[in-house]
């Protein structure tokens, strides 16, 4: 989804494994110094700018942006990994509370 505003949001998917969340998110030509995330109320939001504007049809896209709420059984605390494959991905991992 594109916003007029300059925001688009990544890609994304979300795996369920036994002890934890992880939650993918895709972001191609990112500029990883520029990444954002904060957690406000089981709301996380992650923010990273374009290292170049893009034009997709009328609009000019500046920065990714997406917000997700943590499941109920997730941890609060998370860890943030950052890896290239083809341009950054941020998976993002909530452990499950009680986890085995």
């Amino acid at each position: 989804m594109i916003s007029p505003n300059g925001k688009m949001e990544p890609l994304s998917t979300l795996l369920e494994l036994p002890d934890r969340y992880e939650l993918l998110l895709d972001m191609p030509l990112g500029d990883e110094r520029s990444l954002t995330i904060g957690v406000h109320k089981r709301v996380l939001k992650v923010r990273m700018s374009l290292r170049e504007p893009l034009t997709i049809g009328e609009y000019e896209v500046k920065e990714y942006v997406k917000v997700f709420k943590i499941p109920e059984d997730a941890e609060e605390e998370y860890e943030v990994i950052v890896k290239r494959v083809n341009g950054p991905i941020v998976i993002i991992v909530f452990p499950k509370v009680g986890k085995p």
